[in-house]
């Protein structure tokens, strides 16, 4: 019987164990790994994948008359609207944010109508069951679609007709506006300037090894679910394209999404405005400032989409 010496015997504890040690050191470096990696994951897919946050409100509840409108859009899908007609021939479309559906702003609507505006409030891709919000891009060809339905009503002047929206719809209408150049006035309350840096970091320089893997995570799980590059979220980029029709900017001073209004403002030029209301948070600026906030909406879009009109037939 061989038997082995304690030399020999001690080289191989060490040889078994070291094998063990670096198994485990691999194990969890890959789990560290995995982690971030996963979290992005699933960040991302729970901000692109929300349920249907629909309404059950309808404009009569807000004692306006209104029709029940389906929208085609280019992709061959139907999106459910509100069409509320107005007197003074003009229209609002107002976008819905992430995944809410058609009755979320009708607070907002309601409003519009009491000064003779058309309004126009529809669904979210979410409700609409066209996949996967994109949080901005694909949801601006929306408004394009709700706009070209808009010009197809014999009580709309297609000259006259202006977007707005909150928050990541906010970022919308800029982006809508930008590409559709019939969209002759935008208002963009609360929304993000450059997704990837304001709401990702990406593009910081700033974090450990760790929350860079998270945020191309983040972004890599983006652009593998929408077929878009998260870079594309970027209101700031474009709004200058908006130029020379007139864009509201409307934040509060105490909501996170506030450099983005600055931002977007610099990058705009002479044509936009931003109004920032004092002490008020993340969509809570009519709460804040109800009379201002009706006053600066309605002149900004009677401005925007009555005073030219109403000029032209006065020289005519």
């Amino acid at each position: 019987m061989t038997t082995l010496s304690p030399m020999r015997t001690v080289k191989t504890l060490w040889h078994t164990r070291r094998k063990l040690l670096v198994k485990i050191v691999l194990a969890v470096s890959l789990t560290v790994f995995l982690v971030p990696v996963a979290l992005g994951i699933i960040t991302m897919s729970a901000l692109l994948f929300p349920s249907c946050g629909d309404s059950s409100s309808t404009p009569a509840d807000y004692g306006l008359i209104w029709e029940d409108v389906t929208i085609k859009t280019k992709s061959g899908d139907s999106v459910r609207a509100y069409f509320i007609p107005g007197t003074n021939r003009a229209a609002i479309l107002i976008a819905p944010s992430t995944n809410n559906g058609r009755g979320s702003r009708l607070p907002l609507a309601a409003l519009l109508a009491q000064h003779g505006y058309a309004v126009l409030t529809f669904e979210s891709r979410r409700c609409a069951g066209m996949g996967a919000l994109s949080l901005g891009y694909k949801e601006a060809g929306d408004v394009g679609d709700a706009l070209a339905y808009l010009q197809t009503r014999s009580d709309i002047d297609p000259d006259r007709i202006g977007v707005t929206g909150f928050s990541s719809a906010g970022a919308t209408a800029i982006l809508a506006a930008a590409r559709f150049g019939d969209l002759k006035a935008v208002i963009a309350e609360g929304g993000y300037g450059d997704f990837a840096e304001e709401a990702v970091g990406i593009g910081s320089g700033d974090g450990t090894l760790l929350e860079i893997i998270y945020k191309q995570s983040l972004s890599t799980t983006y652009h593998l679910i929408t077929g878009i590059d998260i870079d594309k979220l970027s209101p700031v980029d474009v709004i200058a394209d908006i130029a020379p029709r007139p864009i509201l900017l409307i934040y509060g001073s105490d909501e996170v999404s506030l450099s983005g209004g600055y931002r977007q403002a610099a990058a705009a030029g002479p044509n936009a405005e931003l109004w920032v209301v004092e002490k008020a948070g993340h969509g809570r600026y009519r709460l804040v400032a109800p009379v201002e906030y009706e006053t600066r909406v309605v002149k900004f879009f009677d401005r925007a989409l009555l005073t030219k009109g109403l000029d032209d037939e006065q020289r005519r």
